[in-house]
């Protein structure tokens, strides 16, 4: 009777640890907090004003734009679809960066070298333009004078379900095989900002910086 009890206690442990690990997953996953603090929704605000200006010159979309703050933790929404008209984060996501020259997944080190498989910062243009493997991600193309060689690197936005299933932790792992310093998100992120991309006729202008 002893030995039942500890056994059944023994599961119920394990029970609850697992259903314990998936409500923090579908919570990370399915609610995406939108911002972390006030300060970040004001330096994404300032930003975004100079993204429009950057738009406007460009002949870029002056609907939206894709601003990705990479001093943020993986583990936490640092991608931002944010609307010119409306001047507020529409929907947010994860994105992992690339593990090349040294990176961590707490620290990312950037690099526009092709083979460099680092992240790189900067002003890109999504492009409508499909990948063969990553069908439902878009190449970027480089906008500015240190980063365009971002095309010729094979660049892209795409989804991973290396993000999907680790969006849960507070940093997202370094996977090779899933980033090679391309913009790699979540499959639900992609979803939304693949539609918008798709609807619009303009290219979308793609921000990343670190704001720390």
């Amino acid at each position: 009777m002893k030995n039942r009890i500890i056994v059944g206690l023994a599961v119920l442990l394990v029970f609850l640890c697992v259903g314990g690990f998936f409500v923090l997953w579908a919570w990370k996953y399915y609610q995406l907090p939108l911002l972390t603090d006030n300060s970040k929704y004001e330096s994404l605000a300032e930003r975004a004003e100079s993204a429009e200006k950057v738009a406007r010159f460009m002949g870029l979309n002056e609907k939206y734009c894709i601003l990705v703050d990479f001093s943020m933790p993986s583990g936490t929404p640092r991608m931002f679809v944010w609307s010119f008209e409306e001047k507020r984060v529409m929907a947010s996501t994860y994105v992992m960066h690339g593990p090349g020259k040294g990176s961590t997944d707490e620290k990312p080190v950037f690099s526009n070298k092709p083979g460099s498989n680092c992240s790189t910062l900067g002003r890109f243009a999504v492009t409508h333009e499909h990948g063969n493997r990553n069908k439902s991600g878009y190449f970027v193309r480089g906008l500015d004078v240190d980063n365009q060689s971002a095309r010729a690197r094979g660049l892209m936005i795409h989804r991973s379900k290396w993000v999907d299933v680790n969006c849960w932790r507070n940093y997202i792992p370094l996977n090779k095989k899933s980033c090679k310093g391309c913009f790699t998100t979540s499959s639900k992120g992609m979803d939304y900002i693949g539609k918008i991309v798709d609807e619009e006729k303009k290219q979308i202008l793609l921000w990343s910086f670190c704001s720390e």
